[in-house]
């Protein structure tokens, strides 16, 4: 029976984890065959009497540090982890029975593998205008689930022998802030000869409610780490294509979003989308939510930029 250590990395959102550990205390996987690591990144919230609420129904182990990240929390947790296998699960993922089995049947056969189950956002978030426009549109990326490309890692659900981790260096705890840490290592491990895998079938969902205001810092961030992404790994082309900061793109990329002329428009048309939407339903509901889908794209590139030119800038 292959041993698995849940690694949860956490900042505040005690309530959220409380329902995350709920659910892995559902699995169909023994219960002694697996155990959960909560590694608080400096939460305010009481992260620690939220995880010793479970203690009678898993395996837990509760860490600390100062707030530094992500990347370093997973590290944390992992350092701290007994498992032949890390599953690390973001602590807004609700992970459905089925989850550990899954993956536990890609690391049977002891291959080099990393194994990703992709999220779904969990139906009671859609709250808000900037929520149900997510669920708008179907995800038609195509992905090869025996051998996924690492640009397509999203490692909210994601294991990977300890082994294999650790051989790579782990997360890189330069991405301190939201964005680019988990394809970074995935491009690590499949250099080192990790394949990576999809596996579709465990449902696993994403509770995280979010609005133009909270995703539009997130994506200044993630701007910023692009450029340390693309430059740690030598400022390649095709990385920095996938990024969209080759400096081949740069001049249009700044017209468009950097001189701040398009702006005020698409934040005015949203404005009006989301106050026809109060009353709107039908067909009528639908147009104005693709008008507003479409204002809310352009307005994450915006601050997506603002991240990379101030990063650019930094340098200089």
């Amino acid at each position: 029976m292959i041993r698995f250590s849940v690694v949860i990395p956490v900042f505040n959102r005690a309530q959220v984890l409380a329902r995350t550990l709920e659910y892995l205390s559902r699995q169909h996987y023994p219960t002694d065959a697996f155990e959960v690591v909560v590694a608080d990144d400096g939460s305010q919230e009481p992260v620690a009497e939220t995880v010793e609420a479970y203690r009678s129904c898993l395996r837990l182990r509760y860490v600390r540090q100062e707030n530094r990240g992500r990347a370093a929390a997973c590290n944390l947790g992992a350092r701290n982890a007994r498992g032949e296998v890390f599953l690390f699960l973001d602590s807004d993922i609700w992970a459905e029975p089925d989850t550990l089995l899954r993956h536990a049947e890609h690391h049977a056969s002891h291959e080099r593998v990393g194994v990703v189950t992709l999220s779904r956002h969990h139906p009671t978030t859609r709250i808000n205008p900037f929520m149900e426009v997510k669920g708008l549109f179907p995800d038609l990326t195509l992905r090869h689930p025996q051998d996924l490309s690492p640009l397509h890692a999203i490692m909210q659900c994601f294991s990977v022998r300890a082994a294999d981790f650790w051989a790579v260096g782990g997360f890189d705890e330069g991405f301190q802030t939201y964005g680019w840490e988990d394809f970074e290592l995935a491009v690590r491990l499949r250099a080192s000869g990790v394949r990576l895998r999809l596996e579709p079938r465990p449902r696993v969902w994403h509770f995280h409610v979010e609005t133009l205001e909270s995703a539009c810092a997130k994506q200044r961030q993630a701007g910023a780490g692009a450029v340390y992404f693309w430059r740690k790994h030598g400022s390649p082309w095709r990385l920095g294509i996938f990024l969209e900061l080759h400096p081949f793109l740069l001049p249009m990329k700044w017209l468009v979003y950097r001189t701040g002329v398009l702006a005020p428009t698409f934040r005015t048309l949203l404005r009006l989308a989301e106050r026809q939407l109060i009353a709107a339903s039908g067909w009528r509901r639908r147009v104005w939510l693709l008008l507003a889908h479409e204002c809310y794209v352009e307005l994450l590139w915006h601050a997506y930029y603002e991240g990379v030119w101030s990063a650019l800038r930094g340098r200089a």
